[in-house]
């Protein structure tokens, strides 16, 4: 199992050195950047619908109560791969980028209890983005041409330990911890053509906080389930550094950094799901979700501001049989899904939200192991006409290996 997962991560890591380019989200300039909420192929086949989505063998790092519905011990490892279409009136860009998605593993320690435990490192927030802005203005008479250069990068990570239990008629709950570190980053390097001129500005934050997470799954009736989560935590810790440099014909002629360690608030988080199963093998699920960030005090420049988010999403999931009995496509599992969000970002007054939809597919590749491959097409942007918009594609590739570590004991 080590083995087989230390040739996957190889394969991903040059996925991700060719699949890494120019660019991405603009919005990710704003706050902490694109939010991952979740991990894994699988969930993102079915928009993110993970509360109240029990599967067959992702691991569910959103609602730690549906650890304990696993059967096997898993490790798993994944790519993500966005491609972005943006346009601001007659300008368009194409920009994409590709990030290594989470190692995560899950341990079934007692099926019949429902004890089940993750540890994994996780991305939380993806910046990146690239912008270049021509500038002209004229100073005693003489025209002045130049540029705006404008990159983002970074984000940040979480190592999330995660368990579950069983209680009384089939009623399960979870908490787990996330550890939040990383450093984001913003350059704005402006250059004036013809003198060698630039000024160069730096903003970066350095981000270390803590976030709780608890949940809960149980039936409601013999055809509907529910689950539900809530998450928060203290005040982060953030060390903000800004710096600027100026060049002049390639000498430096003024340079200065400024370090000053700030607090932020990390995002309270409530969210609901229901669904119900269609046969023994489909589920069809529905979630919605809200989030604040408006304590946060991180990347907010003058004409963003930091709000509340909200999320909703449905979401179908046919799972393959789990047997290596049965004929080899009936082992497959089909899913699609559907999400309306509101980012947790104003910008210049407007509200930014996001419309997509998704389809992914899984099979198995010997033994416990599995192949997940999920697709997100979506629309992004403000509702104002003539303001930045986006339309983004997502793949997401994930392996998970499975093996049976630990053996049920008999019970008195």
């Amino acid at each position: 199992m080590i083995k087989n997962l230390a040739i996957i991560i190889l394969a991903l890591a040059s996925l991700y050195t060719i699949g890494n380019a120019q660019g991405g989200s603009s919005y990710s300039a704003l706050g902490i950047g694109d939010i991952r909420r979740s991990v894994g192929a699988l969930y993102d086949a079915m928009s993110g619908t993970s509360i109240a989505m029990p599967t067959a063998h992702g691991i569910n790092t959103v609602n730690p109560a549906l650890l304990g519905m696993e059967t096997t011990t898993r490790i798993q490892v994944g790519y993500h791969f966005n491609q972005h279409f943006i346009s601001f009136g007659d300008q368009q860009l194409k920009q994409n980028n590709g990030k290594f998605d989470g190692l995560v593993a899950l341990f079934s320690v007692d099926t019949a209890a429902g004890f089940g435990m993750s540890l994994g490192l996780l991305p939380f927030s993806s910046v990146n983005y690239t912008v270049r802005r021509d500038l002209k203005t004229e100073i005693d008479g003489q025209t002045i041409i130049g540029r705006s250069n404008q990159i983002g990068e970074g984000g940040s990570s979480m190592l999330q330990f995660g368990a579950s239990a069983k209680l009384y008629n089939k009623i399960y709950i979870g908490a787990s911890v996330s550890g939040i570190f990383g450093i984001v980053s913003h350059a704005d390097q402006v250059i004036a053509d013809g003198n060698y001129y630039s000024v160069t500005s730096f903003q970066t934050y350095d981000l270390r906080g803590m976030l709780f997470r608890a949940g809960v799954y149980a039936p409601v009736t013999s055809w509907l389930n529910v689950g539900a989560i809530i998450s928060g935590g203290p005040n982060a810790s953030v060390l903000q550094t800004n710096k600027s440099q100026g060049y002049n014909s390639g000498q430096v002629f003024y340079d200065t950094t400024v370090t000053t360690e700030i607090s932020s608030g990390l995002p309270l988080t409530f969210g609901i799901g229901l669904n119900t199963e269609l046969s023994s093998r489909s589920i069809l699920a529905g979630e919605v979700e809200w989030s604040d960030y408006s304590k946060m005090t991180i990347g907010n420049p003058l004409d963003s501001r930091l709000s509340t988010s909200f999320r909703s999403s449905i979401a179908y999931s046919h799972n393959g049989v789990r047997s290596a009995l049965a004929p080899y496509f009936e082992r497959w599992g089909y899913h699609a899904g559907a999400a309306f969000q509101k980012l947790y970002v104003t910008y210049k007054g407007e509200t930014i939200t996001e419309v997509s939809g998704s389809v992914g597919l899984d099979f198995p590749v010997g033994g416990n192991a599995a192949i997940d491959v999920g697709l997100n097409a979506g629309w992004r942007g403000p509702s104002a006409s003539n303001s930045l918009t986006e339309f983004i594609g997502r793949l997401t590739v994930t392996v998970s290996i499975g093996e049976t570590w630990f053996k049920p004991f008999a019970r008195e």
